[in-house]
């Protein structure tokens, strides 16, 4: 497995490219992907927190992540790395890159093509999964965010926590929740990340 972090070194936030590249060398063997899959990681720097935003995407059969800098930032402090929040993101990365493997998701678009409701919902799978393996996850900003997406309903609370606690689950399966909260019928809006990253 290579495992590549870039940039490298990191110029506008003090963070380490060696400490990432183990966090992610740890958690790869933690999730038991395989050895022969290799990682890069694009870290975008520039963006700060609150500006938070992940994607996972499989290139030529190789898993390629991308992260604002602010999604490894400390709460407590801007610009400093906190490695309690870049192992959890890390570990969400991943489970949804082995998802795509070989985890029921083989089919589901690049991630730049999922509406933001299809996108919540694998956020929610990935997110349960990465609490049961000893995280620490701000559940109720999970529950926000998915409520957003699908409504502040009795029916979205439900397919909530069907995504939060399930053991398994299928892009198909995502779809379903997606039909049965009426997220897919919302418009899909360009948000703050995606302008940022196409320049404009």
């Amino acid at each position: 497995m290579t495992i590549t972090v870039t940039p490298d070194p990191f110029v506008l936030v003090p963070y380490d490219a060696a400490t990432i590249r183990s966090i992610i060398e740890d958690t790869a063997a933690q999730l038991e992907l395989s050895a022969s899959i290799d990682i890069s990681l694009r870290v975008d720097e520039q963006l700060p927190h609150p500006i938070l935003a992940t994607n996972v995407d499989i290139v030529d059969g190789a898993i390629s992540l991308f992260v604002s800098g602010g999604n490894f930032e400390s709460r407590n402090k801007s610009r400093t790395f906190s490695e309690v929040h870049a192992r959890a993101e890390i570990a969400h990365m991943l489970f949804r890159a082995k998802d795509r493997f070989d985890g029921g998701f083989e089919n589901a678009p690049v991630d730049a093509d999922l509406t933001l409701g299809e996108r919540q919902s694998w956020d929610i799978y990935a997110w349960g999964r990465v609490a049961r393996i000893g995280h620490n996850v701000h559940q109720q900003k999970r529950i926000y965010d998915f409520r957003m997406q699908h409504g502040f309903t009795d029916a979205a609370d439900a397919a909530y926590e069907r995504l939060w606690s399930a053991q398994t689950m299928t892009w198909d399966g995502v779809r379903e929740i997606c039909a049965e909260t009426g997220a897919n019928e919302r418009p899909t809006p360009k948000t703050p990340i995606d302008l940022l990253r196409q320049g404009v």
